[in-house]
């Protein structure tokens, strides 16, 4: 099949470079009328608790409303007085007046302590906007022009439409910032990789061509489904790694073929072996990528779907465009040579003529000596791991530095009594309309389950129905809540449609605790196993309700993803290579290395080891969907030197029938070229690192320390050490199947070498 690909390639070589070119810059287009915005959050679990509440929310308390939080700070502690309460005011008096402002809450329109924090220094106010999130974090530069800088005070603006803009700004920085530093490291590198300047060249014109087609596709998507902003991240770091392994891969593989064929041949040959591993290399990090989709929050989904469309770009790109390309230059890809050492690649690698050859011989005299204490090594860094401890990502040290990350932080520090910015939402549904009054019972009961809920450590006040306005007794404004709305003050009846709605009422529950803090997921188990009042269901929502009703779904679904993923990959290397004890070493292999980069993920940035050197702030908790990430990314890209490795060493055990001879050799062969690809790979991770959003920094560092790990002591040292145990079972099958899966195109049937029986 690939042999047919290859000669297809060469035939039309003039014709598939022009048509890639065409194809890149039609997707181009198209992502500008037909694309969509990408967003913050997507962490909400449909079905959920929190979700559940927050439709109904939706549904009977109108379109959604988001927030924009305006923080202030006073030199004296005066923030509640008149004259400052007024410069308050005036500052965004402007704004209130603007059609896409709801309402606006501050202490001088509601004389709510809650508003005054830090012992009488600071304040803030509420701007309700009547637009979604991503609406405003659009229009976030234009309401901000309608705000007035306070005479005397500070002003900080925060809230889900700036710390979103934040978020942008800091992943546009870091995507370019990595760009400048990745990209021209990386064409230093294939230059002294490949000794040729136009060889050096082609990774990176792949790259070229799959990533702005892969992310104009995203762009596309979007418009239709949610996209999370780090998809653009995610996937400019799997496009960009992938285009410069499988591209160095390749045109490694032809430069060989060049020795002893044409140019015709070396295309054909080079993408039988070459354009196989990849094709089947990309397979396996689109499986990896693809077990993000089961997990039913849309931030991991679309990241899983932004992945597997920059994994289907690059191998289109690299097993059409670039084997069509060196069918072009021929011999002129070794052309503007900065050294002569790699044209000796025509030849075939003996055990003993490369660096890791010769590892590879002296680990196969003492395999077991020198497999344990590797493995002991390798599993005793993954014992930080243990520890972990996931979140939701919501607390302030996750967040970019900025003015909306300092406002955000005084919220949550100077504010406790408010719930800083994260007051949990009660919604208790009477399943039928109650018509804007509540009847004597239902006061007492509903008054009975608020003192039980109230009583809860850790809930500060509940705000709400029953809760009279200002300026309104107790006992005055329950007696007009029990009037049906004709017979009270219109005032009285804007305030009850406020909190109640259709079959709904909602409060609002204060709480000292942060939305990823152990505290605060325990009180939100402790308020919800307190019964609602009867023949009603109570709901809690809010960012501590999200964050555990996101965390239990996605422990619920890690196992399946898993087994998902190791099921695939174990068929598809089955398939491959013929072989029912290869895909278990490999899996297993992948395994170990993936907990050495997870133990070093907790070490470093939950356990805060080297936040100094890197510049982070250690939040004593991992977004939950690094790990899962990492490892959907990780899984993959480990079955790609995998699949290299192993597709060399197979093609000499065909030839020879001898396993040591052919696993010494296939190393010598393609440890170079591997090694080569990891260090590339290794710099672009390295290079997304260096940015201020901790997220994108956890898997840059931490994909970067399996790259090496992967590509050092487990390819170079694990695999030959378990191949020499194993022996001739490496290649072990079942003998009725074999031809089965011949016939599939994938796998060829054991010949005899040279003075040897079949196996």
């Amino acid at each position: 099949m690939f042999r047919r690909l290859g000669r297809f390639t060469f035939r039309h070589r003039r014709v598939i470079p022009i048509a890639a070119v065409g194809l890149m810059v039609l997707m181009l287009g198209l992502s500008g009328p037909l694309g969509g915005q990408l967003s913050v959050g997507g962490f909400s679990v449909p079905g959920s608790q929190s979700q559940r509440a927050n439709d109904l929310l939706l549904k009977h308390f109108g379109a959604a409303t988001t927030e924009l939080l305006l923080v202030y700070r006073s030199p004296r502690a005066d923030a509640a007085s008149a004259a400052v309460q007024a410069r308050v005011d005036h500052s965004f008096k402007r704004l209130a007046q603007r059609p896409q402002v709801a309402s606006v809450l501050d202490f001088s329109n509601t004389k709510d302590p809650v508003f005054i924090g830090g012992q009488g220094h600071d304040t803030f106010a509420v701007i309700n906007l009547k637009l979604s999130e991503i609406a405003a974090t659009n229009q976030l530069k234009s309401l901000e022009s309608y705000l007035s800088p306070p005479s005397g005070l500070r002003m900080w603006v925060s809230g889900a439409p700036a710390i979103d803009a934040l978020y942008n700004t800091a992943l546009e920085r870091q995507l370019k910032r990595a760009e400048i530093i990745a990209l021209p490291v990386s064409l230093l590198l294939l230059l002294i990789v490949f000794g040729s300047g136009v060889a050096a060249l082609l990774p990176l014109l792949i790259a070229g061509l799959a990533l702005p087609t892969a992310l104009s596709v995203i762009s596309i998507i979007a418009a239709h489904f949610g996209m999370s902003i780090f998809v653009t991240n995610v996937a400019t770091i799997i496009g960009l790694g992938l285009a410069i392994d499988y591209s160095l891969f390749f045109v490694k593989r032809f430069r060989e073929e060049l020795g002893h064929s044409d140019v015709a041949g070396a295309v054909e040959a080079a993408t039988a072996s070459a354009g196989k591993a990849v094709a089947i290399s990309g397979t396996a990090v689109a499986i990896g990528l693809s077990s993000l989709t089961l997990f039913p929050a849309s931030a991991l989904r679309s990241m899983g779907v932004g992945g597997i469309v920059v994994v289907a770009c690059t191998l289109l790109f690299a097993l059409t465009a670039l084997p069509a390309i060196l069918a072009l230059l021929g011999t002129r890809v070794n052309k503007f040579g900065i050294r002569r050492s790699l044209r000796r690649a025509s030849t075939e690698s003996g055990p003993h003529s490369s660096f890791w050859g010769w590892v590879a011989t002296r680990v196969m005299r003492h395999p077991v000596l020198i497999a344990l204490p590797t493995a002991a090594v390798l599993l005793a860094a993954g014992t930080p791991f243990l520890s972990l401890r996931l979140s939701t990502g919501s607390s302030v040290s996750e967040i970019p530095q900025g003015p909306a990350r300092t406002g955000y932080a005084l919220l949550n520090y100077h504010f406790p009594q408010a719930g800083g910015v994260d007051d949990m939402t009660l919604v208790v549904d009477y399943r039928r309309s109650l018509h804007g009054q509540l009847s004597a019972t239902q006061e007492q009961q509903l008054t009975s389950y608020l003192a039980r809920v109230s009583a809860i450590p850790g809930v500060q006040a509940i705000q709400g129905l029953l809760t009279p306005p200002p300026q309104v007794g107790t006992s005055a404004y329950l007696a007009l809540l029990r009037r049906p709305p004709g017979a009270r003050p219109a005032a009285i009846n804007h305030y009850v449609a406020s909190n109640i709605a259709g079959p709904i009422a909602r409060f609002q529950v204060a709480n000292s605790f942060g939305p990823d803090s152990k505290a605060g997921a325990q009180l939100v188990r402790r308020i919800r196993a307190v019964p609602g009042p009867p023949g009603t269901v109570a709901l809690l929502t809010g960012g501590a309700a999200l964050s555990v009703d996101f965390i239990n779904a996605f422990a619920r679904t890690i196992p399946w993803a898993v087994l998902l993923v190791v099921a695939v990959t174990m068929v598809v290397l089955f398939l491959t290579f013929g072989s029912v004890v290869l895909p278990i070493k490999a899996v297993l292999m992948s395994m170990i290395s993936i907990s050495a980069a997870f133990g070093a993920m907790v070490w470093i940035f939950q356990q805060g080891h080297l936040s100094n050197i890197l510049g982070f702030t250690a939040p004593g908790s991992i977004t939950a969907t690094d790990p899962v990430l990492m490892f959907a990314i990780m899984f993959g890209l480990s079955m790609d030197y995998e699949v290299f490795l192993l597709t060399r060493i197979r093609e000499r055990y065909l030839e020879t029938g001898d396993n040591r001879r052919s696993v010494a050799e296939g190393l010598a062969a393609t440890g170079g070229v591997i090694s080569s690809a990891a260090l590339i790979m290794i710099t672009v991770f390295a290079a997304f690192a260096l940015g201020h959003v901790l997220d994108i920094q956890i898997l840059g560092v931490g994909m970067a320390i399996a790259v090496a790990v992967d590509a050092s002591l487990v390819r170079g040292v694990m695999v030959p050490a378990l191949m020499r145990i194993l022996g001739d079972a490496n290649w072990w099958a079942p003998r009725g199947i074999r031809p089965w899966i011949a016939r599939l195109g994938f796998y060829e049937e054991m010949r005899p070498g040279p003075g040897r029986e079949p196996v």
